[in-house]
């Protein structure tokens, strides 16, 4: 089923960065808090997906150090981060609608297939 879902972790990470920067434990609790806990990303996922996301050029980290007690890599959208971002929202959008459509069909109508 090619084309259903856009990259959803990476759809999720851009969005939590859209309002301001965030290290990547923030964006994982951010992702956590705004879906109710629901949607988890974890480490594994997050981190190399970060890395990822930064040699594309759609978010650029920086290390902090300033006020903490270790160093933490604090990550914010590119402009291409931001272009991607709206073009991945509405594609998932335009998804999530199809996909409802198909959903709320009544079950068991026959709908001219044989």
């Amino acid at each position: 089923m090619d084309g259903i879902a856009p990259s959803l972790p990476t759809l999720l990470v851009l969005r939590a960065l859209e309002d301001s920067p965030s290290h990547g434990y923030r964006i994982a609790r951010w992702i956590e808090e705004q879906s109710e806990n629901m949607l988890t990303l974890r480490e594994g996922t997050l981190y190399p997906l970060l890395h990822q996301l930064e040699k594309e050029g759609l978010i650029h980290g920086q290390w902090q150090t300033e006020g903490t007690d270790r160093p933490s890599k604090v990550y914010e959208l590119t402009d291409s981060g931001h272009v991607l971002l709206d073009q991945e929202r509405q594609a998932w959008n335009q998804r999530a609608a199809a996909i409802s459509k198909v959903l709320s069909n009544s079950p068991g109508v026959n709908h001219g297939l044989a």
